[in-house]
Parts: structure tokens; C-alpha cells; sequence
């Protein structure tokens, strides 16, 4: 048996430094999909605001930027509040 100094283990899942508070980081597959689902959601959410805003419609070729906007704002709050 070979003898393993103190702080050298490592997780025999994702071969990081097995330390007290050791957590194996999530797969990408599952960041990819949640990543994706926060801008669709953010998306839609800068959508509703710009047409809770302009009920008539009056503001044209907006529908784009609302969208792209609240995309973003939505990943970036939610990588805000993950990490």
C-alpha cells in the first residue's frame, strides 16, 4: 500500500483535489441546457415587458432588442446567482 500524503487525493469522478468541502463540478451537458433555457426564458421575459409597456404596438422593430436584451440580462442573472 503506498502512503498518500496529506491534501494528494484526489475524487476518483472528476480527479479534482479531494478536500473537506470537495463538490464535483456539474457536466457541461446540464450548464449547456441550463444556460439555453435561462436566455429563452429571459427572452421571453423582455418580450412580455416591452409589450406590457406598448400595448399599442406604436414602438416598431423592438421586438428584436427586447428579446436579445432580456436574453442576456436572464443568463447574466442567472450565472450571478449560480456562482
Amino acid at each position: 500500500m503506498c502512503y498518500i500524503g496529506p491534501g494528494l487525493a484526489t475524487c476518483p469522478h472528476c480527479k479534482g483535489h479531494l478536500t473537506d468541502g470537495h463538490r464535483c463540478p456539474r457536466r457541461r451537458s446540464l450548464v449547456f441546457i441550463e444556460v439555453g433555457a435561462s436566455f429563452l426564458v429571459g427572452g421571453f421575459a423582455g418580450l412580455l415587458l416591452l409589450a406590457a409597456f406598448d400595448p399599442r404596438g406604436q414602438v416598431t422593430d423592438m421586438d428584436a432588442v427586447a428579446f436579445i436584451a432580456g436574453a442576456f440580462a436572464g443568463v447574466g442573472i442567472n450565472r450571478f446567482v449560480r456562482n
